[in-house]
């Protein structure tokens, strides 16, 4: 079951068969499922939260179509966004017709625990393929992965888990580890389910900062919101036994994991050289006074704009750093498809984020959260985060069944 997370949340192509990628596998079988329910029940399966996320989808599509026809551009990049957002969805639904068979509700918790387990055994991968030549000689030979680039830069990677990719994706991981330890009370009270979240949490900070530092976007979110919970004044003016139980065990855990990575930091050099990449700008502020990593400064020449009004409004249908010279969101998607095309887009995330408010019990926070990564990533790198919103559409809700319709 956790592989079948992992496909979909980390997709791969494996060299040996080249045809389609894991993610798009999961998105057959949801797809079969879902007809062959559909059809099964006499009645559509589709939630309005998925059918309104479907047209700005579409709207979004079109368009950056008409952007790159009034630009006579041929870079297609957004332009069948509309088909992405068909194979996130499916492959979710492929995902929750896998874990039916396992548990009698795949619910947020179930979700989260298997996206925590999946995004730490990545982390522990990415440790091992660092170190272990044989391992890396295998994922290099198995899978499809820019790997000659990543080890040129002398960046970990796991399977299909790499560069600022793989740091949104453990951001939208954290943010859901911290609901549940900030809204779900059973978790608040078990011990072992507290601990096992909280380890993840932190291996997923310290070891995902080395694969992608926008890791750090997550961390902080997410951290913010659990130590704000559990330091929240009841009824009375008095803090309960179970926040006084949950701040000892994170600052209990947070010491333990600090511990470690002083010990490997003074023995271990490989260690050392990926602590202080992930952690540059901590090291830089503690040494020279100043919060600043290679990224930031790069970052700070790739704000490029349009140059005419008509190409703030429609775009100049351009995108990628090869073409805009820049990797920064906000400029990529304004240079592609303009200041409309921008809105569009931005609604779009913004409207999925926070209808699963009414699915979810207590999810308004940690939906606010998803759409701050979301707009705070876009200030570093063109990405999407839609996949964690299609598997929370697909998923048993709190208050509503998986894609019923309302």
């Amino acid at each position: 079951m956790t592989i079948v997370v992992d496909a979909f949340y980390f997709d791969v192509v494996l060299k040996a068969v080249p045809i389609a990628n894991s993610k798009m596998i999961l998105a057959v079988i949801g797809l079969c499922t879902f007809v062959f329910k559909g059809i099964q029940n006499r009645t559509t399966l589709f939630s309005r939260r998925i059918f309104i996320s479907a047209i700005l989808a579409v709207i979004f599509s079109l368009w950056c179509y008409f952007a790159i026809v009034a630009n006579g551009s041929y870079n297609r990049e957004f332009v069948h966004y509309y088909a992405s957002f068909a194979t996130w969805v499916g492959g979710a639904f492929g995902v929750y017709v896998i874990l039916k068979t396992k548990h009698e509700r795949v619910d947020l918790s179930v979700l989260t625990r298997y996206l925590a387990l999946v995004c730490t055994a990545q982390c522990a991968l990415a440790l091992i393929i660092d170190n272990v030549p044989f391992v890396r000689n295998f994922v290099d030979a198995t899978f499809v992965m820019a790997t000659d680039f990543l080890e040129r830069g002398n960046r970990l990677y796991g399977i299909g888990c790499a560069l600022d990719p793989a740091g949104v994706r453990f951001s939208g991981v954290q943010v859901l580890i911290a609901h549940q330890l900030a809204q779900v009370d059973a978790v608040r009270r078990d011990s072992k389910k507290s601990t096992q979240l909280i380890i993840a949490f932190l291996a997923i900070t310290i070891v995902g900062s080395m694969i992608s530092r926008t890791t750090i976007v997550g961390t902080m979110l997410g951290l913010v919101y659990i130590l704000l919970s559990n330091f929240r004044i009841q009824k009375g003016g008095f803090v309960s036994t179970v926040q006084t139980k949950s701040i000892f065990l994170l600052f209990f855990l947070i010491a333990i994991a600090a511990t470690i990575s002083v010990i490997l930091y003074n023995s271990n050099q490989v260690f050392q050289d990926d602590l202080r990449f992930g952690f540059e700008g901590f090291f830089n502020w503690i040494e020279t006074g100043s919060f600043r990593t290679g990224s930031t400064d790069h970052l700070r020449t790739m704000w490029v704009w349009p140059t005419t009004r008509r190409g703030w409004i429609i775009g100049e249908g351009r995108v990628g750093v090869f073409e805009t010279n820049s990797d920064i969101g906000y400029c990529n998607y304004i240079l592609y498809c303009g200041l409309i095309g921008m809105a569009i887009y931005s609604f779009y995330y913004i409207y999925n984020h926070l209808s699963l408010i009414k699915k979810f019990d207590n999810f308004i926070i940690t939906a606010f959260l998803l759409v701050a990564v979301t707009f705070i990533v876009w200030a570093k790198v063109t990405t999407d985060i839609f996949l964690v919103d299609a598997l929370l559409f697909c998923i048993d809700g709190d208050k509503e069944s998986p894609l019923l319709k309302e």
